[in-house]
C-alpha cells in the first residue's frame, strides 16, 4: 500500500527525545492550523522555538499514539524573543538551561544568536558566566549551527546525517562552504559516498561534466573501486579508459586532472613490467613498506637451538604422536628464520604443527602472541591451542580517526608489540593494509610465522599478501601435503583435496560427513535447503538449525543469500507478539535474527558479558544474534559470542541477515554443518577456489544441494581472478628500489 504523504507547518514547542549522535528527534509541534502533533524523524539539532515545514506521514504508534513521521523538511531558526528563549531553554546549546537562557535573552534580546556566534565574551556580563564558560557556549553554538547547516544541506540530497560529523571534524566550520565549492570532496576516503550520488549534487550546484574537480574525483573513485575488488594499482591506460567511461568524457581530458593528483601525491605513479601504473597513495606506501620489511626479516640472523631435533622428539614422546617429515621441517624452519610461512589444506597437520611450535617456544623462553584476521578464527585458535589469541585489530589496538575517516592502530613502530614471535593463522585473509600495520608493530628482533591455506579465496581487500609471499623463492616456507590418519576418515577432508586437485568427488556416495542432494530447479534447491536445515539435519545428525550455516557463491537469484535469508528468517524466526521488529527498506530485522556486520565500525561500543570489559570495534564479517529491540528508543542490541553491541536504528544499514552468507564472508570461520546451494550463479563465481573454500568451512557435516554439473563446472574452472599487485616483484627485486 502506498504511503499517504502530507505536508505540515508549525512551531516546535518542546523536545521529548533527541540523539545528537544520529540526529533522531521526537518533538511536540504546534501547527499553523491550531493542531498539536508529536513529530519524529532525523532532524539534527532541532530545537524548541524553530519553525518547521515538513513532508511525511501520520502514523499510530501502538504505545505512544498518533505521530507524524518526517521524511523531508525545512526549518528556520526562531527570530522572536520568546522563540529564542524556547530554543536555548530546550537544552540545545551545551551549558545553557532554562535559567541561563532567560538571563541571556533578557540581556541581549533578538541579538542573542549574533552574540553567541560572533562575540560570546559579552556573555560574561551575566552573573555566573565566566569567560571560559562563555567561550564554550559560543563554540557549542557555532558548532551546532555549522553541523545543522551541513546536515540540512545533506538532507536536501537524502545523504545520511552521520557524514556531517566526519565533514565537520575534517574541515571545521568551513565544511559547508568547502562542500558547496567542491562536493567531490565526498569522494575522499572516509565518506563512503557513491560517485553517482555526488554527481547528482554537483550537477544541481552547476558543476560541468568536464570540470577538473569532477574528473579528479572520477579517477580517485575508479582507483578506490578497484581497490575494493582486490587491486593494489591500475595500469594508467586502463585507469584513463575506465574513468573516461565513468565520466562520459574523452580520454585526453583526463591527463590534466591525473597530473594534478600526481603533483598532490594523492596518486602515485610507478612502472611495473614496463607499464605505467597508478596507485592510491596509501596502497603504494603499504606495498613498498611490506617489501622492505620482508627483506629485513629475510636478512635477519636467527640462531636455532642446537638440540632442536631432540626437543621435537621429546615433544613427540610426551604426547604419544609421530610428526610427519613436513611437520618437522616446518618446526625447524620457524626456529631458523625470522619470517616463516606454513601452508596446507585440511587434515594436513597445521594445528598439530602449531602446538609443537608453541611448546618449543615456551621451552626456549621465547614470548609469543597469537592472532587471526577474524573473531571466529581467533576464537578457534584459542580453543585449539589453549592460549589467548586475538583478532589482529584487537592485537594492534585499533582506533578510528574520525578526523581522517581512517582506522589507525595504537601499536606501531613507536609503540611496538612486546613479544619475540607473532603467529598469525588464516593468513590468506590479510590484505596489504592489515599486513603493513602488523609489520609496522613488530620490534626489530621479533619473528613472524604465517599459517594459512593458499588455495582458499584471496582477501577481500587489495593485494594477495600471503600468496605473493609464498611465490617468492627467497622466503622460508613449508607446504604440508600429507593427510593424517585421523583426517582420512572424513569425506570432507578427502573430497576437499580432490576438489583442490581438480578431481570430481563421488557425490552420490552420500555417507559419512559429505552429502549431495540433487534438485531439478532453483526453487527446488531453495526448498531443499529449508528442509535440510529444519528437518533432515536435526533429525539424522542431531545438529540444530542454529549450528547450520548456509553458504552461497552469490547474493542474487533464487539460491542467493538475499532470497534464502528471507525464506530462512520466515521459517526459523517468524513474527510473534513477543518479538519486536523494525523495517529497513524491504528488510525486516526481528529479535532472534542471525545477522552479520558488513562494514568495519571502529567506533562501535561493546561490552563483554562475563567481565567488566568495554571496548570498541565491530568488523566486517562478524556474526551475531539480535537479542533486544527497543522501538521507542530506536535501539537494537546484538550479541556477538561473548559480547554485546548497541546499535541505533540509523546504523542498521551496517547489518544484513546471516542465515545464508556468501563464500567470501565465510572466510576464516568454521561451522558444525554447512549447506551449500549450487544450482545457478554468475559464471565468474563458479570457480574451484570458491567451492574449495566453502567445503573447508564445514567441521562435522557438508551438504551440497543442486546440480551435479554445476559442481563439475566449478572444479574445472581453476582460473583465479588476476589482481594488479607488485608485491612479489618488489620483493624479488624487479620493481622499485627492492
Amino acid at each position: 500500500m502506498q504511503k499517504q504523504i502530507t505536508e505540515i507547518a508549525g512551531m516546535i514547542e518542546g523536545i521529548i527525545y533527541r540523539s545528537d549522535e544520529t540526529g533522531y528527534v521526537v518533538a511536540r509541534a504546534s501547527l499553523d492550523d491550531g493542531d498539536e502533533v508529536v513529530i519524529t524523524g532525523t532532524m539534527p539539532f532541532l530545537g524548541a522555538g524553530e519553525r518547521i515545514v515538513a513532508q511525511g506521514e501520520f502514523t499510530n504508534h501502538p504505545k505512544h499514539g498518533p505521530q507524524f513521521n518526517v521524511l523531508t523538511y525545512s526549518r528556520e531558526m526562531p527570530t522572536s524573543i520568546s522563540g529564542i528563549y524556547e530554543y536555548l531553554a530546550s537544552g540545545t546549546i551545551k551549558g545553557i538551561g532554562a535559567k541561563t537562557a532567560r538571563a541571556i535573552v533578557t540581556a541581549f534580546g533578538d541579538k542573542t544568536f549574533d552574540v553567541l556566534a560572533n562575540s560570546p565574551e559579552d556573555l560574561i556580563q551575566i552573573r555566573g558566566i565566566s569567560l571560559p564558560k562563555a567561550k564554550d557556549m559560543g563554540e557549542s553554538f557555532r558548532r551546532l549551527n555549522s553541523m545543522k547547516l551541513i546536515m540540512d544541506f545533506l538532507g536536501q540530497y537524502k545523504l545520511p546525517p552521520y557524514i556531517s560529523a566526519t565533514l565537520f571534524k575534517t574541515y571545521g566550520t568551513a565544511a559547508l562552504e568547502l562542500l558547496k565549492a567542491n562536493p567531490y570532496i565526498l569522494c575522499e576516503k572516509g565518506f563512503d559516498v557513491d560517485f553517482y550520488e555526488i554527481d547528482r549534487i554537483a550537477a544541481d550546484l552547476g558543476f560541468t561534466k568536464d570540470c577538473i574537480e569532477r574528473l579528479s574525483a572520477g579517477i580517485l573513485y575508479e582507483l578506490s573501486f578497484n581497490a575494493e575488488n582486490g587491486h593494489a594499482f591500475i595500469p594508467e591506460d586502463k585507469l584513463i579508459e575506465a574513468t573516461a567511461s565513468l565520466c562520459e568524457v574523452e580520454e585526453d581530458q583526463l591527463f590534466e586532472p591525473l597530473e594534478d593528483l600526481l603533483e598532490k601525491r594523492k596518486v602515485i605513479q610507478d612502472v611495473v613490467k614496463g607499464h605505467d601504473v597508478c596507485y592510491l597513495d596509501y596502497l603504494y606506501r603499504c606495498e613498498t613498506f611490506i617489501a622492505d620489511e620482508v627483506h629485513r626479516l629475510c636478512d635477519m640472523t636467527v640462531v636455532a637451538p642446537g638440540n632442536l631435533d631432540k626437543l621435537i622428539a621429546r615433544t613427540e614422546k610426551a604426547h604419544g604422536i609421530a610428526y610427519g617429515e613436513g611437520q618437522k621441517d616446518a618446526v625447524r624452519m620457524c626456529f631458523e628464520n625470522a619470517l616463516s610461512l606454513i601452508t596446507g589444506g585440511p587434515g594436513t597437520g597445521k594445528t598439530t604443527t602449531l602446538l609443537c611450535i608453541l611448546e618449543l617456544l615456551e621451552a626456549n623462553g621465547l614470548r609469543f602472541m597469537l592472532a587471526a584476521p577474524t573473531g571466529r578464527a581467533a576464537k578457534r585458535m584459542s580453543e585449539l591451542s589453549g592460549k589467548e589469541a586475538k583478532t589482529l585489530h584487537r592485537l594492534l589496538e585499533s582506533v578510528f580517526d574520525s578526523a581522517q575517516g581512517t582506522v589507525a592502530f595504537r601499536r606501531d613502530r613507536q609503540n611496538p608489540l612486546d613479544t619475540d614471535v607473532i603467529i598469525v593463522d588464516e593468513a590468506s585473509m590479510l590484505d596489504l593494509m592489515l599486513a603493513s600495520s602488523l609489520l609496522d608493530a613488530m620490534k626489530p628482533h621479533a619473528r613472524l610465522i604465517l599459517i594459512g591455506d593458499a588455495d582458499q579465496l584471496p582477501p577481500m581487500g587489495p593485494g594477495s599478501f600471503f600468496s605473493e609471499l609464498l611465490a617468492c623463492p627467497n622466503i622460508a616456507k613449508t607446504r604440508l601435503t600429507e593427510i593424517f590418519r585421523q583426517a582420512q576418515g572424513s569425506d570432507i577432508v578427502i573430497n576437499s583435496h580432490m576438489i583442490n586437485g581438480g578431481e570430481m568427488p563421488p557425490l552420490m556416495k552420500n555417507d559419512g560427513d559429505f552429502y549431495f542432494a540433487k534438485a531439478r530447479s532453483a526453487e527446488g534447491t531453495a526448498s531443499a535447503v529449508l528442509t535440510l536445515i529444519t528437518e533432515r539435519i536435526p533429525l539424522r545428525f542431531g545438529i540444530e538449525p542454529e549450528d547450520v550455516q548456509v553458504i552461497c557463491p552469490s547474493r542474487q537469484l533464487a539460491c542467493g543469500t538475499a532470497a534464502l535469508n528471507a525464506m530462512l528468517q520466515e521459517r526459523l524466526n517468524p513474527p510473534a507478539p513477543d518479538k519486536a521488529e523494525i523495517k529497513y527498506g524491504s528488510v525486516i530485522f526481528r529479535t532472534g535474527d542471525r545477522v552479520m556486520q558488513i562494514k568495519n565500525n571502529y567506533d562501535m561500543l561493546w561490552r563483554r558479558l562475563d567481565a567488566a570489559e568495554v571496548g570498541t570495534g565491530v568488523f566486517n564479517g562478524d556474526t551475531g544474534v539480535i537479542v533486544h529491540i527497543d522501538v521507542p528508543s530506536r535501539i537494537l542490541v546484538i550479541r556477538y559470542d561473548d559480547k554485546e553491541a548497541e546499535y541505533t536504528f540509523d546504523e542498521v544499514n551496517q547489518l544484513e541477515h546471516a542465515y545464508a552468507i556468501t563464500v567470501h564472508k565465510s572466510q576464516g570461520s568454521e561451522y558444525p554443518a554447512v549447506v551449500m546451494p549450487l544450482f545457478a550463479a554468475p559464471s565468474r563465481l563458479l570457480t574451484r577456489s570458491m567451492l574449495y573454500t566453502a567445503v573447508t568451512r564445514a567441521k562435522k557435516l557438508l551438504v551440497i544441494a543442486g546440480r551435479e554439473d554445476v559442481v563439475a563446472k566449478m572444479i574445472e574452472t581453476n582460473k583465479k581472478n588476476k589482481r594488479f599487485s607488485a608485491l612479489k616483484l618488489r620483493i624479488t627485486g624487479v620493481v622499485g628500489n627492492a
